[in-house]
């Protein structure tokens, strides 16, 4: 793919001039935050591949698997970081030692490869391990011993390849149970990894409100701690037939109290960094897709720029297979622009042949 360094009009007029509620998280960093003593992370734009290997075991849900092209034209965009949701608890043996499938390493190898020829971070993790959320103490030996495996296996990879302990803990699996058994594990991966980067969250499906008790493990400057951000849930989950009871549909998104959720992300991370010293990492964030475009949009950049400000690296919920980046078409232009990615001549033709307002 040939890109030029253009980054769209819409995003250099659209937001700023549309609601005055928009300036929320739009003038620059609040004043006051300790940035110099909170340690600078490697992933600043990253873009998740969902429900591609967190699927249960040898089904589809009817998405699409990447190839090394998906890798090529994700960095050419300039996304840094890719995050590699996993269900490895499905290809994995129940007893000790707990053992991998030989495959189902192979398959994310390649995909490790392909990330790291093409210049891209890539963020490995334990995605939808349900039964651990249920029974924590019954599950907590497999959950080291699955880590164990996977830090072993990719001990002598680039500082490029980033863990992450485990998506969204939930259920019994509160701040109080999972910060000893992360550290446990954090302790198991150190004997292979001592300085790769790890990444944990909190409690409560990772929310804002997990980072005002959640203490990742202690002594560690290659800890990162992540939160994920769907607010306002109304919006962003309309119609999700995964959510009972789903959000109606359709939601506009726009309202001054749309954007107060803003001030409630950025109010949250200060007083997470400042309390723990600990970077922080949106890990994921986005909308259904069947959403009007044009609110998708203005909401991812909104959401975008608030964790730009706060020098918060980004990850957007997903590529091709749920709250598009891509889908069948292509990638979808107004998504790009609002995540302020590079975007080519051709793509801007392509897409419209008059300006779209993201911001009307």
């Amino acid at each position: 793919m040939k890109c030029k360094n253009i980054i769209s009009l819409l995003v250099a007029t659209a937001f700023i001039t549309s609601t005055a509620a928009s300036s929320i998280a739009q003038d620059g960093p609040p004043n006051d935050i300790p940035y110099s003593s909170v340690p600078a992370i490697p992933i600043k734009k990253c873009l998740n591949m969902g429900n591609m290997f967190d699927q249960p075991k040898d089904l589809s849900w009817n998405g699409r698997l990447p190839t090394e092209k998906d890798y090529e034209e994700i960095a050419a965009l300039g996304f840094d970081t890719v995050r590699l949701p996993v269900r490895w608890s499905a290809y994995a043996d129940e007893n000790a030692p707990y053992t991998i499938e030989t495959r189902f390493f192979a398959t994310i190898d390649a995909n490790v490869a392909y990330a790291t020829k093409h210049g891209l971070n890539i963020i490995i993790n334990i995605h939808y391990y349900d039964e651990i959320f249920d029974d924590p103490t019954g599950h907590s030996d497999r959950f080291v011993g699955l880590w164990k495996q996977i830090a072993k296996h990719y001990q002598n990879q680039p500082k490029s390849v980033m863990f992450e302990l485990l998506n969204e803990p939930h259920k019994k699996l509160t701040n109080d149970v999972a910060e000893p058994l992360f550290q446990r594990t954090l302790d198991e991966i150190r004997k292979t990894n001592p300085t790769r980067k790890v990444i944990v969250g909190g409690e409560d499906w990772s929310s804002i409100e997990s980072l005002k008790t959640f203490d990742p493990p202690k002594n560690d400057k290659n800890i990162i701690a992540t939160f994920h951000f769907y607010e306002p849930f109304q919006f962003s989950h309309q119609g999700a037939d995964w959510v009972n009871p789903s959000p109606p549909a359709p939601a506009k998104f726009g309202s001054d109290e749309d954007y107060r959720w803003m001030k409630k992300m950025e109010d949250a991370s200060i007083d997470f960094m400042q309390r723990t010293g600990v970077p922080l990492f949106l890990g994921e964030f986005g909308s259904i897709q069947t959403a009007d475009i044009k609110d998708r949009a203005k909401h991812s950049y909104a959401v975008r720029r608030t964790a730009e400000n706060l020098n918060i690296g980004w990850c957007a919920w997903s590529y091709t297979n749920t709250f598009h980046v891509r889908n069948e078409k292509g990638w979808i232009f107004e998504m790009l622009a609002a995540l302020g990615m590079v975007v080519s001549e051709d793509e801007i033709k392509a897409a419209s042949q008059k300006p779209i307002v993201l911001g009307d």
